[in-house]
């Protein structure tokens, strides 16, 4: 993965004081469980997000904390630390890497809560120190943002409800 910029590190501590911060909230008609599972699963499953091209996780298989993986997104790629594993309820990241130029610093969480009958709510907090010259990009990304997120949990929705491939 030639190309790849460090990006700062930063903890879960940053979700409070990043500078620009969107948390976005869908449903997803799928237990807790599940919704968790095929979000934390290897990228290369996620199938039911757009525009993720390609990715996995690096080293030795092992999930949790610590684990790291990576993600293609068009001409973009990430490479991502786990910072929480908490699962069925609270999956995050932080991009250590990446090609794109927008960012000194980003951090993504993940909360997923059950909200009865086998249905689950999951919030995505996307915290973000952007790099100098990218203001005018900033407008735009809450838009942006929300679509490729309500996007995504229909598509989760969809691969979630579809039977077990054989």
């Amino acid at each position: 993965m030639d190309g790849l910029q460090p990006l700062r590190a930063v903890d879960l501590e940053f979700l409070e004081r990043a500078p620009v911060r969107h948390e976005l909230i869908e449903p997803v008609r799928a237990p807790a469980a599940r919704v968790f599972a095929a979000i934390s699963a290897d990228p290369s499953t996620w199938t039911w997000f757009p525009g993720l091209d390609e990715g996995g996780y690096e080293g030795d298989g092992r999930l949790g904390v610590g684990a790291r993986r990576w993600v293609r997104m068009g001409e973009w790629t990430y490479r991502e630390t786990i910072l929480a594993w908490d699962a069925p309820h609270r999956w995050a990241y932080r991009v250590d890497e990446t090609s794109s130029p927008m960012f000194r610093a980003l951090l993504e969480d993940w909360r997923i809560d059950a909200t009865g009958a086998g249905a689950a709510q999951v919030r995505w907090t996307f915290a973000i120190d952007p790099a100098p010259g990218t203001e005018p990009l900033l407008d735009a990304l809450p838009q942006v943002l929300g679509d490729v997120f309500r996007g995504a949990m229909q598509g989760l929705d969809a691969y979630l409800a579809a039977p077990p491939q054989d």
